[in-house]
């Protein structure tokens, strides 16, 4: 018999890709056991700009606002990686003479940190996850194609991508997909359309069971506006 989802660990990718497509709040349709685990990295990376980016501002109010459920996760990384970005973004924001005064703290001119940063702080978190809670099985949600790769074969852990989440509520009768697709690519250039659903390597694993079957669908909550920073192309 296969195992239910109870961990859903998201990276930038969706959470960007539903936020822009009005579509975050499908995150909700698991049942109300299923925890939904963000890294701190990544949290912090998407909604750094809460007040220049609408996406960013829907994303840090599905936190606040389901935070019985959403739960940020400090991982190995986290502190490092977000105070690199908190340095980088200093520095950008400085008049020339205070990045002057910066460069001299810094010892050299800082640098933005790396773009897959976040992708390792969940590949971390998945290993703390399944150490710590052996009786439990996670669904990585993600989009980076490296991170998918890459994700694939960690014990306990079974790896989906945002289109192939898309298309399982669909079969569920949860969406339209051709509808729900078409509010995210329309907000969301080069959106990922890689369809992964793979199950963990040591065991079956099924996390359309973990999609509670009495909650009705969200209805979408429209956000556009300038490109959020930390896409990826």
């Amino acid at each position: 018999m296969a195992r239910a989802i109870n961990i859903v660990i998201p990276d930038a990718g969706p959470l960007i890709s539903l936020a822009k497509g009005g579509h975050l709040d499908l995150l909700l349709l698991f049942k109300p056991e299923v925890r939904i685990l963000i890294a701190d990295a990544v949290a912090h990376e998407v909604t750094r700009f809460v007040d220049k980016y609408p996406d960013a501002a829907v994303i840090a109010r599905f936190i606040a606002e389901n935070a019985s459920r959403v739960q940020v996760e400090k991982t190995e990384l986290g502190s490092t990686l977000i105070a690199a970005m908190q340095l980088w973004d200093t520095y950008q924001s400085a008049p020339p003479e205070k990045k002057i005064l910066l460069e001299n703290v810094a010892g050299l001119k800082p640098e933005n940190p790396p773009r897959n940063g976040g992708e390792a702080a969940i590949l971390g978190l998945a290993r703390e996850m399944t150490y710590a809670h052996k009786e439990n099985v996670i669904l990585v949600l993600s989009e980076d194609r490296r991170f998918l790769s890459a994700a694939l074969g960690l014990t306990q852990t079974h790896v989906l991508s945002t289109r192939a989440f898309l298309e399982g509520l669909s079969r569920l009768g949860k969406i339209s997909l051709e509808d729900v697709w078409s509010d995210i690519v329309t907000n969301r250039a080069g959106v990922n359309s890689d369809s992964v659903d793979e199950r963990a390597p040591d065991e079956v694993t099924n996390w359309h069971s973990s999609i509670d079957p009495k909650i009705q669908t969200p209805e979408r909550s429209i956000t556009t506006g300038s490109k959020h920073p930390d896409e990826k192309s």
